[in-house]
């Protein structure tokens, strides 16, 4: 009796075996869908999403969809529907705003997984990417306040709040106890026509001499006064470097990165609907193009205390970043 209740597990095994070499390892990715509120040509925020689609489209030979400029929740519904009748397996939202819309339209089209950029999942073929954005901030503040000759550093950002941005300020008072930052908001993550007074004012009233643009949509006009006013930036978003000597470092989202490893877990199946944290021990934020103008005894005394924040997560404060919530940039405009 013995013997048949054993011979009868082994076939069971094997025959759970043989169906399950032939089950595929992999689901396809037919196609992938890409959607953004501004345009893909901002140099910062949405053309580092599209590089990201890029990547995944070419090593997947994979069709693409864009749409850009979406203003409103039904354009972006509107587009996803056109998505889903050529048959998108991923779409990526870059940015906060498509947290509602994804979340309902996942309901609606079960087969699709909806990725986008800080907020909350609440569904299950829904992936929300947060990005850890203090401690980036942290170690430009450091670089903008060592660098710093009036020891008042301007910051133009989005909305208060930001995690980069209390960060820089923390960073920049951590290297310098008597340095200042003066922060001003332009109150949306897109273009705004006070961004280039605000830079003005922070250079010509406050004596500012190294500018944070901590906001995507306005980050090229701010550049453009500050290099015209001879001072110092930090980049955002991406290495800003290629824009002049005057930016002494960025603080970067490796978005593209981020994307295709989101894509490589859909196609080995491991992508779940959920709230993900990215930052800098997952290289996808980082303080990088430091610029040769800097002291090289700094640049090693940076360059160690990231080295040794990716392993502790301890910053040079000897604290951690505070945890924020997944609404830190949900801010309504």
């Amino acid at each position: 009796m013995k013997y048949k209740i054993t011979l009868f597990i082994i076939v069971i095994a094997l025959v759970s075996l043989c169906i399950y070499s032939f089950l595929p390892k992999h689901q396809d990715i037919k196609s992938v869908g890409y959607l953004s509120t501004e345009s893909i040509h901002d140099q910062t925020w949405g053309t580092e999403g599209y590089k990201g689609v890029l990547n995944i489209i070419q090593m997947y030979d994979a069709n693409f969809y864009i749409q850009e400029n979406l203003k409103s929740d039904q354009a972006i519904m509107d587009a996803i529907d056109h998505f889903a009748a050529r048959d998108v397996s991923i779409v990526y939202g870059q940015g906060s705003e498509f947290q509602d819309v994804f979340n309902k339209a996942a309901k609606k089209h079960p087969k699709m997984h909806f990725v986008f950029l800080n907020g909350e999942s609440k569904a299950k073929n829904v992936s929300a990417l947060n990005i850890e954005g203090y401690a980036m901030g942290f170690f430009g503040g450091m670089l903008a306040a060592h660098e710093s000759k009036s020891k008042v550093l301007g910051v133009v950002g989005a909305f208060k709040g930001q995690p980069e941005i209390d960060g820089f300020i923390d960073g920049a008072k951590y290297e310098h106890k008597e340095t200042k930052v003066i922060v001003k908001y332009v109150n949306t993550w897109g273009y705004s026509r006070d961004a280039q007074q605000y830079t003005l004012d922070l250079i010509k009233k406050d004596d500012a001499d190294v500018i944070y643009p901590a906001a995507d949509g306005t980050n090229r006009d701010v550049m453009e006064v500050v290099k015209v006013n001879q001072k110092k930036a930090i980049g955002y978003i991406s290495d800003q470097s290629y824009l002049g000597d005057f930016v002494i470092g960025s603080t970067t989202q490796n978005i593209s990165k981020l994307y295709s490893d989101i894509a490589d877990d859909y196609y080995e199946q491991r992508l779940k609907g959920d709230n993900k944290l990215y930052g800098m021990k997952d290289d996808i934020t980082d303080l990088t193009g430091i610029s040769s103008t800097v002291d090289k005894q700094f640049i090693e005394k940076l360059e160690e205390g990231i080295r040794t924040y990716k392993v502790t997560s301890v910053l040079p404060n000897k604290k951690r970043p505070p945890l924020y919530s997944n609404k830190a940039y949900l801010t309504e405009e």
